[in-house]
């Protein structure tokens, strides 16, 4: 069996290093749709777009994430102290 101390840190580890590579990744895609030969009003589009798909994709993670909290906090509720 694997120690919990040892799964919660490679699964915080994980969630870092997949942080990490959306910011670069996103980084990059910003610094693609500048640098290519598309008109400024097709890139403003673009970069709306990609914008907005970011925010939509965070608030559906935060709101999975507030929920996986309310139930934890609901289930040790349920416990009865030892």
């Amino acid at each position: 069996m694997v120690e919990m101390g040892t799964a919660t840190v490679v699964s915080r580890m994980a969630i870092q290093l997949s942080a990490i590579f959306a910011v670069i990744g996103i980084g990059l895609l910003y610094l693609a749709i500048a640098i290519s030969d598309a008109s400024e009003t097709t890139k403003v589009i673009w970069a709306s777009g990609l914008s907005l798909t970011v925010a939509v994709v965070f608030l559906i993670i935060w709101t999975m994430a507030r929920d996986s909290t309310r139930q934890q906090e609901r289930e040790t509720k349920r416990r009865p102290a030892q």
